[in-house]
């Protein structure tokens, strides 16, 4: 989709395809990803409140949803990453306040709006 819409940046690139890689350090099932979503939607302050503590028990989709961008901000960058990269997947979940101020917040947008759609 990035391609389509003639972005080519490789960190992008990279970064649109790594941006989830933290989910990877704990399962993550449908059904949870599921209660995840739905929590979210219906109930965004106890999701960010269940999602900010340890991952364990009931709370560890909540977690592993909230923390993961962080966690495969870490992977990566142990991994070799650019910074860049670093960032972009750090920041994926993240929203802008207003127009985009850098260069990177402008590639955050177009990483997102993908992401959005998938």
């Amino acid at each position: 989709r990035l391609l389509d819409a003639g972005q080519t940046h490789p960190d992008l690139l990279a970064a649109a395809l790594l941006h989830d890689v933290g989910k990877t350090r704990m399962r993550f099932s449908l059904p949870e990803k599921v209660l995840v979503v739905l929590v979210k939607a219906l109930a965004p302050s106890a999701y960010w409140r269940w999602g900010g503590g340890p991952a364990r028990g009931w709370r560890r989709p909540f977690a592993v949803s909230v923390q993961h961008p962080a966690w495969g901000a870490e992977m990566i960058a142990a991994a070799g990453g650019s910074p860049l990269v670093v960032d972009l997947v750090r920041r994926h979940a993240d929203r802008l306040d207003g127009p985009p101020q850098t260069e990177a917040d402008r590639l955050l947008l177009a990483l997102q709006s993908v992401d959005d759609q998938s």
